[in-house]
């Protein structure tokens, strides 16, 4: 059995450390890379590269791929130098996807998340979905390294707590990465899903622009930022919950407390409303998707006006921190052009000239697992090596 990583056990001292920490980043950001690529990447000398590479071949946690010489040679970790797992907490479903260190997926699992009563209920299911993905793997708990915890729900910016208890009941006022910490022995990160489709975006669909928005559009509406190359998350860590930007001050109730939030009338659930009276209460968003690309008219036109309502606010987000890309993501961008055509046509209209001349606009290349992706992209980054 190979050795594995795990995390460092105090604050970084040494500068051989710190130089340690800058090539293992290094080999998790980039993989199959030369040790020229790693020394110009990070600035560190020729010769301290080498040495640090033979210390974690020495480990056996460095692989080396076919090549002319150890310049010349691509680098990556072993398959068996550690994992880390991704958790994603829908309003409705869990999805789990466990990685090695080189970002292959080793084993990935959704399942529909039960209605519980307490925190404890829920965190117990989250933990046993866990363990019972690692046994079927054939992956120890002692092999898995960190992981990254996505939530419907904004993040403080120390990522402790939900700071909307509205969103996310059953978690509020629980300090929810101590509490998986505790359970899993492993650190355990926590982020808004939307920021973690951002960042989701920016690691696994290369190549994209430094400053991009991703917009997820399921039974929740929110905005991830990723601005200069990393998450934007605002003073308190609030930052791009457009799904509350308030469309109709009288309108229907918003799960936050306020009236007329564009959740209320462009959220998945809003939809499902929306046709009841034409499809019966047990249409689902995908029955209503796919008789709208079967030529349903009803269907066409609710996902059509979906598109148009979110344009507007997307407009004004878009007019605020002027991204080059938008993504969208969440269930509603399996409607594809139904629902982004007309999404385009009210950003052409309402955003400013220079900020929509040069925008790029596209749905998630990643499907339902970008916000999954990018927990494994945030538990990547407490990886270090001993």
């Amino acid at each position: 059995m190979k050795e594995t990583l795990t995390l460092s056990g105090g604050s970084q001292t040494s500068l051989r450390q710190a130089s340690r920490k800058r090539v293992v980043s290094e080999l998790i950001e980039h993989g199959n890379v030369t040790q020229a690529a790693i020394a110009r990447r990070t600035g560190l000398a020729a010769s301290t590269v080498p040495n640090i590479i033979a210390e974690l071949e020495a480990q056996g946690l460095v692989a080396r791929g076919e090549g002319n010489g150890p310049h010349g040679t691509k680098l990556s970790f072993h398959p068996e130098a550690g994992y880390v797992l991704g958790v994603e907490v829908g309003h409705r479903h869990l999805t789990i996807v466990c990685a090695d260190l080189s970002r292959k997926i080793v084993a990935e699992e959704r399942v529909g998340r039960p209605q519980l009563l307490t925190f404890d209920d829920d965190f117990r299911f989250v933990t046993r979905e866990i363990s019972a993905i690692l046994e079927r793997s054939g992956i120890r708990m002692a092999e898995v390294l960190a992981a990254g915890l996505a939530v419907p729900a904004p993040v403080d910016l120390a990522g402790q707590y939900i700071t909307s208890g509205e969103i996310l009941p059953l978690w509020d006022g629980v300090d929810v990465p101590a509490r998986f910490t505790d359970a899993l022995g492993i650190p355990v990160r926590m982020e808004n899903d939307a920021n973690l489709g951002a960042l989701g975006e920016f690691t696994w669909a290369h190549p994209v622009p430094n400053d991009l928005a991703y917009v997820k559009i399921a039974d929740g509406i929110g905005a991830g930022l990723i601005l200069g190359g990393k998450i934007y998350r605002g003073a308190d860590g609030s930052a791009g919950e457009i799904g509350h930007t308030t469309i109709d001050e009288n309108g229907a109730m918003c799960r936050c407390g306020n009236r007329g939030c564009l959740e209320t009338v462009a959220a998945v659930p809003a939809i499902l409303r929306a046709m009841h009276p034409l499809m019966g209460e047990d249409v689902t968003i995908h029955d209503i998707i796919s008789s709208a690309h079967n030529g349903n008219t009803a269907c066409r036109r609710i996902l059509a006006d979906t598109g148009s309502t979110l344009g507007l606010t997307i407009s004004n987000m878009l007019n605020t921190v002027n991204p080059r890309l938008v993504v969208i993501g969440g269930l509603l961008a399996e409607a594809g052009p139904l629902i982004i055509d007309s999404l385009e046509q009210t950003i052409s209209r309402y955003a400013m000239r220079g900020v929509r001349e040069h925008l790029m606009f596209r749905p998630s290349t990643l499907g339902l697992r970008t916000h999954v992706l990018g927990a494994i992209s945030l538990a990547l980054e407490e990886v270090d090596v001993v």
